[in-house]
């Protein structure tokens, strides 16, 4: 070590007379080369135990990849699950000669409800068209023109998200209970089925995050592990240096510096690879199975969330790490 590089900085490289205040420039200077020694010296620890290193490295990637796999998955299926419910409808048969007055009343009734997106009036000619669209083209063209049944009614579609469903029941059994309707037409995907996806999603986000908070705390002890096999190699040296006067500080910072470079490499080398599977699988969705919800997350802000992440458990495995007594 040279004298300029003396943690307690008693050695410096040019000495001022006695008396004489050390320039600013000086102390600059010095502090920026005490700065990138300790640097070094955490770097260097790397090198100490590399396959411990190398095992701490793989642990943190896996862990943050299944953490954006997870968060990405239950974004999907909540997503999914939202655009179901948008197409969700029912079809409300009125009565033949319900006046205009309260279809109208009717009409205004449905859309006060938070669960419906929208209500609007079809005519039998309407109903007509659709369930000839229905039917084979051949058949339809040898069929007389009135022999195809079509009656009035209401369509209303239904909003709701995941974590707020619709009532789908409640609102059958409103339309069911109106005398102006003759027949309630049930959506393609049942009430209880919505229900129960809405439950299953729920579940699953709230599953994925506890595993996801297991994982990353997991993910300091590796950390931990590996910081404390440094310290076990390089004990003699520490003690040498508390022995010319180094602080607790000027020990630790190198640990610390090992720490949020093996966690910021490792989480952000894991978010990574994960957001390369994403895009790919979204690509595959998109052309494969013509889906219209994008799986991919924003690359750049999540490899900065990423890398914070990992300073803070590398931070923390170092904290846990340098809290026991240092030689």
């Amino acid at each position: 070590m040279s004298e300029a590089d003396r943690p307690d900085g008693a050695a410096r490289a040019r000495r001022s007379p006695p008396g004489q205040p050390i320039p600013e420039a000086s102390r600059f200077v010095r502090a920026a080369r005490t700065t990138a020694h300790l640097v070094a010296e955490g770097l260097r620890g790397l090198r100490v135990a590399p396959g411990q290193v190398l095992a701490c490295f793989l642990s943190l990637a896996v862990a943050s990849c299944l953490v954006t796999l997870f968060a990405a998955f239950g974004s999907l299926a909540v997503r999914v699950l939202d655009r179901a419910t948008e197409g969700t409808h029912l079809l409300v048969y009125l009565k033949e000669g319900v006046s205009s007055d309260r279809v109208r009343a009717v009409l205004d009734g449905l859309r006060e409800r938070p669960d419906v997106a929208d209500a609007r009036y079809f005519s039998a000619g309407e109903d007509r068209a659709r369930n000839a669209a229905l039917l084979p083209g051949d058949l339809v063209a040898s069929l007389p023109p009135d022999s195809i049944p079509g009656t009035h009614g209401i369509e209303v579609r239904i909003s709701g998200s995941s974590d707020r469903p619709p009532d789908i029941a409640g609102l059958t059994a409103l339309a069911q209970g109106l005398e102006e309707v003759d027949v309630v037409a049930g959506p393609p995907v049942g009430a209880d089925r919505i229900r129960a996806m809405a439950a299953a999603v729920r579940f699953a986000r709230a599953a994925m995050t506890f595993l996801s908070a297991l994982l990353l705390v997991s993910t300091v002890f590796f950390v931990v592990g590996t910081l404390t096999r440094t310290m076990e190699r390089r004990r003699d040296e520490m003690a040498i240096l508390r022995l010319v006067g180094a602080t607790p500080a000027y020990l630790k910072t190198p640990l610390y510096v090992q720490g949020v470079v093996q966690g910021m490499t490792g989480v952000v080398a894991g978010v990574a690879l994960a957001l390369l599977v994403l895009a790919t699988t979204d690509a595959w969705i998109r052309e494969e199975l013509a889906v219209g919800v994008r799986l991919a997350l924003p690359g750049g802000p999540v490899l900065l969330a990423s890398a914070g992440i990992g300073a803070v458990v590398g931070g923390f495995g170092a904290t846990l790490a340098t809290s026991r007594r240092l030689p």
